[in-house]
């Protein structure tokens, strides 16, 4: 699933004082992303540029050199959500150049780059050629960039979001095929995805539903949340399901029969019924999974729609403070 990760010209909403320091003021970049800024460097209207969290900065742009410690020297910075006396704040605001319009992309006149964390043991393998008929997953953007696209009352499924590596599984042309985001791997017991698929047995159970790709998340010793399983093991838990040969994803309802016919688990739902902002809150506190803390939540309504906003269909996600603080 792809970040919610755009380094644009902003302009900057309504500020407010932050309460409990007098230095310091708060805005909200698009309506979601709070972000905390030294009283006097931005006012209503003015033209910014929003660094958001997980942004890798050069210190040695004059802009950025005040994030630079005295530890030994780094040549970036990466930015982090944070609580500033209190309250949250999500990213960095730096100037704009005159010449930049609101909502042009300038991560590469920044020279931003976007903090990717290390590789997972066993996660590589050997790739093969992309076949060309099962798609990449849908790239999921945030609640807080696009808080207005749930209709008040519409119907959603919200399911946990988990702390691993999605992947992709299909059964076509007398052979399983299974890859990352990004790539198809040569069979391999060893390799991350094809480990989960032999732990659920997807190749078999596949097989009686040709043309029929899932979609998962492999999750235990992968990324920083290990929901409780011990060094070297992993799970498999699907998240959507799309026919390949019209290119539709399945509506809430037929993907749930789908996985109960597989055998193979979904990732915790959490709630189905109508959306209201109040929702927002499930993205905090503990897993279902394990006694740590949740990574937040995905929402999308029980029966697909499209959504011109996004270009694509409705699906959105929301990471929670608790999450981003760790």
């Amino acid at each position: 699933m792809m970040s919610e990760f755009h380094v644009e010209v902003v302009t900057i909403g309504p500020v407010r004082k932050h309460p409990n320091a007098d230095t310091l003021s708060i805005t909200a970049i698009n309506d979601g992303y709070p972000v905390i800024f030294r009283t006097g460097d931005f006012q209503e209207g003015d033209k910014a540029v929003y660094l958001p969290v997980e942004s890798l900065v050069p210190l040695t742009d004059p802009r950025f050199a005040f994030l630079a410690g005295k530890d030994k020297p780094k040549e970036r910075e990466r930015i982090r959500a944070k609580r500033l006396r209190g309250i949250f704040s999500m990213g960095l605001l730096t100037k704009a150049d005159p010449a930049w319009v609101v909502g042009q992309n300038v991560q590469n006149d920044l020279n931003i780059t976007k903090y990717e964390p290390p590789e997972p043991l066993g996660i590589g393998g050997e790739d093969i050629k992309d076949p060309g008929f099962f798609p990449h997953y849908t790239d999921i953007e945030g609640l807080r960039r696009f808080p207005h696209l749930l209709k008040e009352g519409e119907e959603v499924v919200i399911t946990e979001k988990l702390d691993g590596v999605n992947g992709r599984w299909l059964w076509r042309e007398e052979q399983c095929w299974v890859g990352s985001h990004n790539l198809f791997k040569k069979e391999n017991p060893d390799n991350l995805w094809w480990k989960a698929a032999l732990q659920e047995q997807l190749p078999e159970k596949l097989k009686s539903f040709p043309w029929v790709g899932v979609y998962g998340e492999v999750y235990g010793s992968v990324q920083s949340l290990h929901y409780g399983l011990p060094a070297g093991k992993v799970k498999l838990a699907l998240f959507d399901a799309i026919d390949t040969r019209t290119r539709s994803f399945y509506n809430d309802a037929e993907f749930e029969a789908l996985c109960k016919t597989l055998g193979v688990p979904r990732v915790p739902v959490l709630y189905r019924g109508p959306w209201s902002d109040a929702l927002r809150g499930l993205a905090e506190g503990s897993s279902t999974l394990a006694n740590h803390v949740r990574e937040g939540i995905v929402i999308r309504p029980v029966v697909e729609r499209f959504e011109e906003a996004l270009g694509g269909r409705l699906i959105l996600k929301l990471h929670g403070e608790g999450y981003l603080l760790k």
